[in-house]
């Protein structure tokens, strides 16, 4: 049983508690079990309400069970989407009034079946979310939430939310009228029983917006937008504005025939295998556990270094209620790091990811200091220093005088060999690497480096630290720019061949935005710092000297303090909001390549560096190099990571897979 019906007067509650699960999903039993419930409920003719509510602490209802959606068979799949879409109008057309009562997640499936309740209420709790993020896996609404969001909101509101797949805090659901109330956790039930005496609900004709005029209007600007962001790469968001905009100049019956047809087309597609596997890998790495122990929880902490790395860490560790001392040496580079945190939380606010009240309560916890204070109190020390190996000796050095001897020790050193500082260090089996990437709020993935010296013990506990934080670890053997900046590196430095050979940084960069990328190679050198990226290409190169060669290029750039966005000029000029090549440097005379062999040679260095690092054991798995390379680099994720992709096309002439 994952159902359970309760009758209070005239009112049922229908609570979901999947047995043997942490969540609530949907798959065939469970949707035949609602099936035989709403049945029950449709003959009882003293109900005036029902209300649906969930048992579990942190979910409503998580959507549809992905591996079942994945594994299915063409004929199992129709079978389960009719399934759904019977189920749910049921629900729907219930002579009742009924309510989804929604505290946690109510994503996917989940809001489906939300949407055919006539109201939806939430609770205030930082768990509750809503929103249908089906395309980012490569599929669609299929359940009616493709026919009923714009039903409910109209075509040009509901469309985005479809298309861009977010999930929303639910203040910002019932701005956009997907519920219709929001109350504190502990009053929930009582809230949704006030809705039990209002009439099923009419839902507006929006006769302005849905007649074929505005619709078409609608579709052309929708699949406009998408190629400029995606190039069309992307099967489901292109079905959907589809599937989506047919739906409301047709009978609901046709339009869940249109999603139904639909999804068994994008489940079988290559785009979604790759977007649902990288989904599985995200949720091992949120799960991911080092041994059997279970590591002590760290709420102290202390960042070593005010910089750009430094104070967006202590700006993270900070959101995440850790409390924070941020040390520099330098007073005038610590008051510029914590105007750079106060940017981020008043940043925050606007942007309406915090509050006030939580924005001044994160910035309280942080301590700066310049003085060399005790750090006894701290469970784990992050030092996040200028990219000099002998400025970290020094400051590890100190370090193991002024810690305890449990104190975890990191370094967020992005490509330097973190073994040589373990010999600076008492009790060397606490070091451990803890990779960033920038910008920290932005960046999910942090590599977990694994020097020769760190315990399984130190593993753990950073492992699960970095779980709590609300980021995604993949932990990597010690190597010269570890697992991520390794693999982009060769690829980098023939972007800057490439452009010292004659051909503009637009060409480069549009031939690998054209392959899937978020932005070309120029533009991602550019992003992270000329400077940065010189430092760690004269890592490597002295590491692999027979591949990894520094272009001229960027030694020149640095040289003349051209240093990318930072600086505001690079491979190109960032001015008042707006990129444009930079037009005082100027590529070879002679370019080789076309547009096609550029953007084959370029993926190709990166599924060739993704193998070799496969092969040297920096990883345990293909699957966690192609995840790493996605979230902290960006790489097409509709093509699954570079050794997927190299899988797919027999690139290397291997399997990966």
């Amino acid at each position: 049983m994952h159902l359970k019906l309760e009758t209070h007067g005239t009112i049922a509650h229908l609570i979901f508690d999947r047995k043997d699960s942490s969540a609530n999903i949907f798959d065939r039993d469970v949707l035949a079990e609602l099936n035989q419930q709403l049945d029950g409920i449709s003959k009882c003719s003293k109900l005036t309400a029902l209300i649906i509510r969930s048992n579990k602490p942190n979910i409503f209802i998580a959507g549809a069970d992905l591996k079942t959606l994945s594994t299915a068979s063409e004929d199992e799949l129709e079978s389960l989407i009719k399934l759904g879409q019977s189920v749910f109008c049921k629900l729907e057309d219930l002579h009742i009034t009924t309510i989804a009562a929604i505290h946690g997640a109510c994503v996917g499936g989940g809001l489906e079946l939300a949407l055919a309740c006539d109201y939806r209420i939430a609770s205030d709790a930082s768990c509750s979310r809503i929103g249908l993020p089906e395309t980012q896996l490569g599929i669609l609404p299929a359940w009616g939430g493709s026919t009923r969001l714009p039903a409910l909101l109209g075509l040009s509101k509901a469309l985005p939310l479809v298309l861009s797949g977010k999930i929303m805090k639910v203040k910002v659901a019932l701005r956009k009228g997907i519920i219709d109330g929001i109350c504190p956790q502990q009053h929930l039930i009582h809230y949704a029983s006030s809705f039990s005496s209002k009439p099923k609900r009419q839902l507006p004709a929006h006769l302005l917006e849905h007649n074929p005029l505005t619709v078409a209007l609608i579709r052309k600007q929708a699949h406009d937008s998408l190629y400029k962001k995606t190039r069309h790469l992307y099967p489901a968001l292109n079905r959907s504005v589809d599937v989506i905009c047919a739906g409301v100049r047709v009978s609901k019956h046709e339009s869940f025939d249109n999603e139904r047809e639909a999804i068994k087309e994008l489940s079988k597609s290559p785009e979604a295998s790759h977007l649902i596997n990288l989904f599985f890998s995200s949720e091992r790495a949120k799960k991911l556990k080092i041994g059997e122990q279970m590591p002590c929880i760290i709420n102290h902490t202390a960042v070593i270094g005010s910089g750009v790395m430094g104070s967006g860490i202590a700006y993270w560790l900070s959101t995440r209620k850790c409390q924070v001392l941020l040390k520099d040496i330098n007073s005038d580079a610590l008051a510029h790091g914590m105007g750079t945190i106060e940017s981020l939380y008043h940043a925050s606010v606007k942007r309406h990811v915090l509050s006030q009240t939580a924005a001044k309560s994160g910035f309280d916890r942080i301590t700066a200091s310049t003085a060399d204070l005790p750090l006894n109190d701290r469970e784990i020390v992050i030092e996040a220093a200028t990219e000099d190996l002998e400025l970290k000796k020094k400051i590890f050095a100190h370090l193991t005088e002024q810690v305890s001897p449990n104190t975890i020790l990191a370094t967020n050193t992005s490509a330097l060999p973190i073994h040589e500082l373990a010999e600076h260090i008492t009790h060397p089996e606490r070091l451990v690497g803890m990779h960033f990437f920038n910008p920290v709020p932005r960046m999910k993935l942090v590599e977990v480096v694994r020097a020769p010296q760190t315990s399984d013990s130190t593993l753990a506990a950073a492992v699960r630290f970095i779980q709590s934080i609300g980021k995604l670890p993949v932990v990597v053997n010690d190597s010269p720019g570890f697992l991520v900046n390794r693999i982009l590196l060769p690829y980098l430095v023939r972007a800057g061949q490439l452009f010292s050979e004659g051909h503009a940084p637009e060409t480069i960069d549009n031939c690998m935005v054209d392959f899937g990328m978020p932005m070309g190679p120029l533009r991602l050198l550019d992003e992270v710092g000329l400077d940065v990226s010189l430092h760690v290409a004269k890592t490597l190169s002295a590491a692999f000297p027979d591949r990894m060669e520094i272009p001229s290029i960027l030694t020149d750039l640095v040289t003349k303090g051209l240093l990318g966005k930072k600086s505001n000029e690079g491979f190109y000029l960032y001015e008042k909001g707006k990129t444009k090549p930079n037009p005082t440097i100027q590529p070879g005379a002679s370019p080789q390549s076309s547009a096609l062999k550029i953007r084959d040679e370029l993926a190709y260095l990166l599924s060739e560096e993704a193998s070799r690092c496969l092969d040297e054991g920096l990883a345990d798995s293909a699957a966690d190099i192609d995840f790493a390379m996605v979230m902290g680099t960006g790489y097409a994720p509709f093509r699954g990571g570079p050794l997927r992709h190299a899988h797919d096309t027999n690139l290397l002439n291997r399997t990966f897979y």
